[in-house]
């Protein structure tokens, strides 16, 4: 079926999901050949989609010094059709350790999970020819059966879907469609360099593989089908372990519901866990030193495990039977006094923040009262109410609070006496009475918000 407008009208009903009339169609718009065909053809569909209105998104990733022409090439060409354009620019770290083309993904992916609506559905231009470099890259890295699917038609992303409306049409068809149409486009320098793994597939070897084997894409793709079918079992066994490991919060799951399962069942759950709260795959050597190096960790130790994302540094740790995934954290360069006027809410530099929640049997709180908040010096000590003189050190170590959190806990003062520790209790003194307003401090640390995608 060669490229048309209504061949593209076609695959987007049966893409579509049900109900969606109403929704916005996004096209995310890089100024590329196949971006720019998509954009064009939807323009001229308009009619076949009269509740929804369409919608460009570019990402101006900022890596070429030609950036902010292919943006300018965006907004007139949209300027031209008659087509909103949402422009948002993404700050790329170099050198993190992570690869700049992984990173610059994510980047891109997040900003546009961030701009999705419910009821939205973001339209990509990925075509076949993208899908087979995609299948060979992967199978050439070693992937599993999900990498090995290549890329979904469609999927959740955000509040919306994504869809891939063009992976049924080879390249040479939407270049055919483009000139016919006298369309212009950017041509990216980067894409002729073989420097980069992707254009070597594009111009050394899949010309060779075709010459060979001129239907290698169809049979690739009913490979990456089978490899979905199988990663779809994987995942229903991976959320049945889940529920075994699973807590209140997303970013903490139990070892002990992990003891029993076969090392491979182990990453696929953890694969599956990072999924849930929006962190892509990390590889195979990751969640096997997650599994060898933390969770096969002696019971005392104190295992911990980094790497690098699009959405920044993640570090997943260990505290007795309870498995952490976080953000890391940057080290705390203001360790001095903040002052603090309950019931407002106190946000810390680098470090979360404090508010205040009614209870039973909690702090009181006096008018007048200057609250200030301290990060522990050392040689503290302190008297619970109800108990005995301790060093505070002793008590965050037997109140279960995990390492890391007790180094960067907030201490509540009042006139240089410590009368609350938050999560851990109320200093003797400072409780309130039976007819008094009583209240819980609670300190939320930097945390990294589940992502469901």
């Amino acid at each position: 079926m060669p490229f048309s407008e209504q061949s593209l009208a076609t695959q987007l009903v049966g893409l579509l999901p049900a109900g969606s009339g109403a929704g916005r169609l996004l096209i995310a718009f890089s100024g590329g050949l196949d971006s720019c065909v998509l954009l064009h053809a939807m323009q001229r569909l308009r009619n076949h989609f009269p509740e929804s209105e369409i919608v460009a998104i570019h990402v101006n990733h900022g890596l070429s010094h030609n950036a902010d022409v292919w943006q300018a090439f965006c907004e007139n060409t949209c300027a031209q059709l008659g087509i909103s354009l949402h422009v948002e620019r993404v700050q790329i770290e170099r050198g993190s350790g992570a690869s700049l083309e992984n990173v610059a993904r994510e980047k891109r992916y997040s900003v546009f999970s961030d701009y999705l609506q419910a009821g939205d559905s973001l339209l990509m231009a990925h075509h076949l020819d993208d899908q087979s470099e995609t299948f060979l890259l992967r199978t050439l890295r070693g992937a599993g059966p999900r990498g090995l699917s290549a890329m979904p038609a469609r999927r959740v992303l955000g509040k919306g879907v994504l869809i891939r409306p063009l992976l049924m049409f080879g390249r040479e068809e939407l270049e055919d469609w483009a000139r016919k149409q006298q369309l212009e486009w950017i041509d990216d320098e980067s894409n002729a360099s073989t420097v980069f793994d992707r254009n070597y597939v594009r111009h050394e070897v899949l010309p060779r593989i075709a010459e060979r084997w001129p239907g290698y894409r169809e049979s690739w793709m009913r490979s990456a089908q089978l490899c979905t079918e199988a990663d779809a079992l994987l995942e229903e066994l991976a959320a049945q372990d889940y529920t075994h490991v699973r807590s209140p919060d997303p970013t903490v799951i139990s070892c002990t519901g992990m003891a029993g399962l076969s090392e491979v069942r182990q990453r696929n759950l953890l694969r599956y866990w990072l999924g849930i709260v929006g962190i892509s795959e990390p590889g195979w050597n990751i969640l096997t030193r997650m599994v060898s190096e933390v969770l096969a960790a002696s019971v005392d130790a104190q295992p911990q495990l980094s790497w690098q994302t699009g959405r920044g540094a993640v570090v997943v740790r260990r505290h007795a039977s309870m498995l952490y995934l976080q953000q890391e954290w940057p080290v705390l360069e203001s360790r001095g006094d903040f002052s603090w006027n309950p019931p407002e809410v106190l946000q810390l530099v680098d470090n979360g923040s404090v508010h205040i929640e009614p209870c039973r049997h909690g702090l009181r709180i006096g008018d007048g009262q200057r609250f200030v908040l301290r990060y522990r010096r050392g040689g503290e000590e302190c008297r619970l109410a109800g108990r005995r003189m301790r060093p505070l050190k002793k008590i965050l170590h037997d109140s279960g609070m995990a390492p890391w959190l007790r180094e960067r806990l907030p201490l509540v003062y009042v006139d240089d006496v410590l009368v609350c520790i938050p999560g851990v209790g109320v200093c003797e003194g400072w409780q309130a009475h039976a007819d008094e307003p009583a209240w819980q401090v609670i300190w939320t640390p930097p945390g990294l918000q589940p992502v469901i995608e």
